[in-house]
């Protein structure tokens, strides 16, 4: 079986080039090129392109070519008499083609950084069998035509979006297409190895800003990506005959104001990172005489701190010279940059603020990469409300519609599962029903490992906590028979309505296959805290009145309604005449539209977990 990269068309050009090579036999063969090292171009270096209205110039060297004279004069005039006499165009064409099928079916090019795309074999042969497998990339003549040039510098961008130009070989890509254009007449195979690897990179480049590199599933994010694929063979197709790449790239990412805030936010931490002159604020609180810092202490780093907060944007440019004291200005910049982090903004720097301030700018470039990634994976939103929760920023955001330039109307904190056992599942759901003095139906997990034990102590504790055993539709009296029947499964428990009901005066279904919703709470002094994973996977809701209203509003309740409905003691279901969707998410790095990020601890390892399938490299787990 031929090695993809190894295919080599015989025709009699080629032989032609054989009788004339000089160099050792086999020193011109596909395998022994694709040995050779690809020296990189200078940063931003692409093929000549025609001028666009950006004004963008990009200036390279090209590589010294041999002179004609290197060939003997008589070689010369033979050469050119037997190509003119072999029309060496329609054999060119035949051997390209013979090639890029040769490719497809081994589904690898040796020589990229990830040489294998079993993932895009068939898209590939997608691409090219509506073509007779002719070259897409290159012109009648063998040179990189104007969507090759633009594709390669969409690829040399991939960065901007969080990506990284090398998974595309972008400057490999570069290099050669200056190559191919320099030659008078390349080889066939070289043509093919070249117009195969832009198609696999932008194949790989277009999937990836669309629905990311890694499945959802393989990482625990309960997202279904398939709904959003791209027919990416029609998609590059269509961009490249109408000379569109660009604007088709830009059109796969997604539309989510956050993208576009998270792009601006990447841009700004890399130009963090890139200063050599800043560096995180490294404070010492181990010494017996320091355990921490609070406002109004001596702060001989003050200065330190002071430079690391402007440039983070928490301390404006032109604040009073930094004091010996924490307090003034920079103790105000400190507890914005506490708030940013998911840290109590009591403007003292303890153990978990030291750790906040000495993270490296690299480090929270990467965060935001990450975020980006999981941005991708995020079902279609058409223009439609929508509720989005940040497991990890325990907040809740609701939003009138979602488009570029939207904003959410309504925001409060929330408080979900427990980091170490009973974690809140990230899926996409759809709000269709709002239950008012609704009853808590306890799942077995609880009643198992809390409620039967409590119970088997405390022979009252059931009834003290309003609970009722049912068995069929109807209550039963708590008797040990009745216990029995809930311990093996044959009854339930559930909690009747009232002011200590678990789920408060309401609650938010969006039937889901993790019996996650949203709910009031009796609870609401855990909402004081900064770090809220509490609960044992459903989300509870600071300000359950509010979100009704909300949700409530375009079915004709109105505020008075609502506050009504809050005071039932009866259960009350409402179904919706206009569902909507409602995302659960987890991310660490949120942009705000004031131009600020959130940072918050990667509670639930998730970062951890991605970071993992990432290093995997392409093709990635189905």
């Amino acid at each position: 079986m031929q090695r993809c990269g190894a295919v080599m068309p015989v025709g009699s050009v080629r032989a032609a080039d054989r009788l004339s090579c000089t160099r050792p036999c086999g020193g011109n063969s596909a395998e022994a090129r694709a040995r050779e090292p690809h020296p990189a171009p200078p940063r931003g270096a692409l093929p000549p392109r025609r001028a666009r209205s950006s004004g963008t110039r990009f200036v390279y060297a090209r590589p010294a070519m041999p002179s004609r004279h290197a060939i003997p004069r008589a070689s010369r005039a033979w050469l050119l008499c037997l190509l003119t006499w072999l029309a060496p165009g329609a054999v060119h064409a035949q051997s390209a083609a013979d090639a890029l099928r040769g490719i497809a079916a081994a589904a690898q090019l040796p020589g990229l950084r990830w040489p294998r795309f079993p993932d895009h074999a068939g898209t590939l042969a997608a691409l090219y069998e509506p073509r007779a497998w002719a070259p897409l990339w290159l012109d009648g003549g063998g040179e990189p035509n104007a969507p090759a040039r633009e594709a390669i510098e969409v690829l040399q961008e991939a960065a901007l979006h969080g990506l990284e130009p090398d998974d595309y070989d972008a400057q490999w890509l570069a290099t050669e297409a200056e190559r191919l254009g320099d030659e008078r007449e390349s080889p066939p195979d070289r043509q093919a190895r070249f117009d195969a690897a832009l198609s696999v990179a932008l194949l790989r480049h277009v999937s990836d800003l669309h629905v990311g590199r890694v499945n959802p599933r393989t990482v625990k994010f309960d997202y279904d990506v398939a709904p959003k694929q791209l027919d990416l063979a029609v998609y590059v197709a269509d961009a490249v005959r109408d000379d569109r790449v660009r604007d088709a790239v830009a059109a796969a990412a997604p539309v989510l104001p956050q993208h576009r805030l998270l792009e601006e936010q990447l841009a700004r931490y890399r130009e963090i990172a890139a200063d050599a002159s800043l560096a995180p604020l490294a404070i010492d609180l181990r010494t017996a005489k320091r355990r921490r810092v609070a406002p109004g202490d001596p702060f001989e780093e003050g200065a330190a701190l002071s430079k690391w907060l402007i440039a983070l944007g928490d301390l404006p440019p032109d604040a009073p010279a930094a004091p010996l004291v924490l307090d003034g200005a920079l103790l105000d910049a400190l507890r914005r940059f506490q708030a940013r982090h998911g840290l109590d903004p009591d403007g003292v720097i303890g153990p978990a603020t030291a750790r906040a301030l000495a993270v490296p700018a690299p480090v929270r470039v990467r965060q935001i990469e990450l975020a980006l990634e999981r941005l991708r994976w995020i079902p279609p939103l058409d223009d439609t409300r929508v509720v989005f929760v940040n497991v990890a920023g325990f907040q809740l955001s609701a939003f009138d519609r979602v488009g570029p330039d939207e904003g959410p109307v309504l925001q409060m904190a929330v408080v979900v599962g427990k980091a170490a056992r009973t974690q809140t599942p990230v899926f996409a759901g759809t709000m269709r029903t709002v239950v008012f003095a609704p009853y808590w139906h306890v799942p077995r997990s609880i009643v198992r490992n809390e409620i039967l034990p409590k119970q088997a102590s405390n022979p009252g504790y059931v009834a003290s906590q309003n609970m009722e055993i049912v068995m069929g539709r109807s209550a039963v009296a708590t008797t040990p028979e009745s216990l029995a029947a809930l311990a093996a499964g044959d009854a339930r428990l559930r909690q009747r309505p009232g002011p200590r009901n678990s789920l408060g005066r309401v609650k938010f279904l969006f039937p889901n296959e993790h019996d996650v919703y949203l709910h009031d709470t009796p609870s609401q002094s855990l909402f004081q805290r900064a770090r809220r994973d509490f609960s044992h996977g459903c989300i509870r809701v600071a300000d359950p009145e509010a979100l009704a209203r909300w949700v409530l509003g375009p079915e004709g309740w109105d505020a008075e309604r609502v506050a009504a409905g809050l005071a039932l003691r009866r259960e009350l279901p409402v179904p919706l005449a206009k569902p909507f969707p409602v995302v659960i998410h987890y991310t660490t790095a949120l942009a705000r539209r004031d131009g600020t990020i959130a940072f918050y601890p990667d509670i639930y390892g998730h970062d951890a977990a991605l970071e993992r399938a990432l290093a995997g490299g392409y093709p990635y787990r189905p």
